[in-house]
């Protein structure tokens, strides 16, 4: 018998709080969109913030329905706190590749460790998309806005 190292009820904190600061970035950054001059930089915030709006959809879909809880509409998850922290001081974009992103791909990976294949499968699915997309979208706009 296979036994899970994280429950459901954690499980469904941690993708309501995924679900919930996927949101606030793909928010903030679609934001700065008609605020930066060159083209470039808005090409890229744009399709970044549609990355994460994606995400967010991605992670809805594997929010378990628990009939002896209310859904969390916003990040109540331990891990994610620092991220929360470092986008509500963010004041350029360039902010969120240095300062947020690396703090939500750490807590990514950490659960990426816990989950385990039979009964996490689909988390780690996302998981792996998700992380794959973070680390390249980050390289990306940390290149861009060091050099500005």
């Amino acid at each position: 018998m296979t036994t899970t190292r994280v429950g459901i009820v954690e499980w469904a904190r941690r993708t309501e709080s995924a679900r919930a600061i996927e949101m606030q970035v793909a928010a903030l950054l679609g934001g700065w969109v008609p605020r930066v001059a060159p083209a470039g930089a808005k090409l890229l915030l744009a399709r970044h913030a549609r990355h994460f709006a994606w995400h967010a959809e991605l992670w809805d879909v594997l929010v378990p329905v628990l009939h002896d809880r209310p859904e969390e509409p916003a990040v109540t998850e331990e891990t994610l706190q620092g991220a929360v922290v470092a986008l509500g001081a963010v004041t350029e974009p360039r902010a969120v590749y240095d300062d947020a992103l690396p703090q939500i791909v750490a807590a990514y990976r950490g659960w990426s460790g816990e989950a385990t294949p039979i009964a996490e499968r689909p988390v780690m699915r996302v998981l792996d998309l998700v992380l794959h997309d973070l680390d390249f979208d980050a390289q990306e706009g940390h290149d861009l806005f060091a050099r500005g």
